[in-house]
């Protein structure tokens, strides 16, 4: 019988302390899987969850859902299927790929069930409250709400919204395969339709009337390649499209930089997938670009170009989501090596959805900013840890969070000093709020008052809308940016339309 004593010496370690205080990386789950060691079921559920990710508190989730969703799946990955799955679909009927859930057994029987009673035993009877924070005030002060006017039937499925720095001119992208140009000093009449591939979410303007588009193919979790970067130019009447990139695993992001310093701008692409999917630097070579796969997990939102070492090359802060949650920065070595190293990690249920990276506090040090609450896989109820967050940096590149706004599937971010006072401000949208919350909290700006404290308000008489996107800029050429707030009804998903366009509203800046 074999004893695996530095198997034994790595459970032990996992059951004291947190992550960061480890000193031995955590057992794989093959080697988890030939333990013949005695554990208990916490320390089970030390060793198997941190071998994939940050293990999950049990007070994360309420009994049933680690019951009925979370744990079920989880077993199943670890290719152990017991009587009560009988008759129910398989991973690969579902089109799940090879990889993802164990063709073999990771764990036995006896030691599921002793994981499983830890969590169910310590697990809350119903999801816990949000703590104790401001109410938010009604009215947002120095904007006002527009809520633009289109007097003809269309679907409200907005995917992008950006505003033209030196036009003002709203680009707006929809998801039947559209990119509409519409002129904002007067009454958002269209000037433009542009047929597009499906679902465009991010666009790059060039020096002339060309530009990059950035589409996402199907939105639904899918483990499909349609995601398209292409350039679009207008030689005549007609505008042009040619691909740069294809088959990008749903693609949501894309940023640009010279990371390998020859003069020419490369691209970098979060294809979030589904099961699948990576982050893909695309670096300039004289055959055109060469891809190199920094990380290859599903779940790439966002990526940030930055000099963080300040030792003169770009290097890269990305958030990953789905079930490995982090902050990661990539630290350019130079020839297209990078040094990856974790700055935050979060646990599976966290749901990460957008970051910044700027100076909140005044101190020359960026900070991040992260808001957390997408809850669209196997945990679908509100959670007390969705929010607005800060993690204040304390100038040699540690991040500690300062301030947190408990919001129901805070989903969406921008930041800026709206009212031009010295101190940056935050206005965060919510894809899954909670709908009996008065007053409505699916939008809310925080004003900084004061360094790190922060006042909120929500809109006054708010439309019935479901929140999207967002994005700001300047739509008046006035001096002051503007808010759009992008909606997406469900309801107009699959069957013709017969309410007016209502793509976006507008949280006009009055300052100037």
């Amino acid at each position: 019988m074999r004893s695996y004593i530095g198997l034994g010496l790595g459970l032990l370690m996992l059951s004291c302390g947190p992550i960061s205080e480890r000193k031995q990386p955590p057992p794989n789950l093959q080697e988890l899987a030939q333990s013949d060691l005695d554990l208990s079921g916490e320390q089970l559920a030390n060793g198997y969850c941190a071998a994939c990710h940050l293990k999950p508190e049990p007070s994360v989730l309420d009994k049933k859902t680690w019951e009925t969703k979370v744990l079920p799946d989880m077993r199943k990955r670890m290719g152990l299927y017991l009587e009560e799955d009988f008759g129910t679909a398989l991973p690969q009927d579902e089109g799940v790929p090879d990889g993802i859930y164990s063709k073999t057994p990771l764990i036995s029987r006896e030691n599921w069930a002793k994981l499983l009673a830890y969590y169910l035993e310590n697990a809350p009877e119903n999801p816990l409250h949000q703590a104790d924070r401001q109410t938010p005030k009604n009215g947002i002060p120095g904007f006002e709400l527009e809520i633009p006017n289109f007097p003809f039937v269309r679907s409200s499925l907005t995917t992008m919204l950006e505003i033209h720095p030196q036009t003002g001119h709203l680009w707006l992208g929809h998801r039947f395969r559209s990119l509409f140009v519409l002129d904002s000093k007067n009454n958002f009449q269209q000037l433009d339709s542009i047929p597009t591939f499906v679902g465009p979410v991010g666009i790059k303007w060039g020096n002339d009337d060309s530009f990059q588009l950035l589409s996402m193919g199907l939105m639904d979790p899918a483990n499909d390649s349609l995601g398209v970067l292409s350039s679009f130019s207008k030689p005549g009447q007609t505008w042009i499209a040619n691909s740069i990139q294809e088959n990008l695993m749903r693609p949501v992001h894309v940023e640009y930089s010279d990371w390998n310093g020859d003069g020419v701008e490369d691209h970098l692409i979060s294809h979030f997938g589904n099961h699948v999917g990576k982050l893909s630097l695309y670096l300039s070579s004289s055959g055109g670009f060469e891809e190199v796969i920094l990380k290859k997990d599903p779940g790439a939102r966002r990526s940030i170009a930055v000099d963080f070492d300040k030792d003169g090359d770009m290097d890269i802060l990305a958030l990953m989501t789905q079930a490995k949650e982090a902050i990661v920065l990539f630290e350019n070595q130079g020839t297209g090596k990078f040094r990856e190293e974790t700055l935050l990690a979060f646990q599976p249920a966290f749901g990460s959805s957008d970051f910044r990276y700027l100076d909140m506090t005044g101190d020359g040090h960026l900070d991040l900013v992260l808001v957390n609450g997408d809850n669209a896989d196997q945990s679908q109820i509100l959670k007390n840890y969705h929010g607005v967050r800060i993690f204040e940096n304390d100038g040699s590149g540690a991040f500690k969070e300062t301030w947190f706004y408990p919001m129901h599937g805070a989903s969406g971010l921008e930041v800026g000093d709206f009212d031009q006072e010295g101190m940056s401000d935050l206005i965060a949208i919510s894809f899954f709020p909670d709908k009996n919350q008065k007053p409505k909290q699916d939008l809310i700006y925080f004003r900084q008052v004061s360094k790190g404290k922060f006042e909120p308000f929500v809109v006054a008489n708010a439309p019935d809308f479901h929140w999207l996107t967002i994005s700001q800029g300047d739509l008046d050429l006035d001096g002051d940016m503007d808010i759009l707030v992008g909606t997406f009804a469900f309801d107009q998903l699959y069957k013709a339309p017969t309410s007016r366009w209502c793509p976006f509203v507008v949280l006009r800046n009055k300052l100037k």
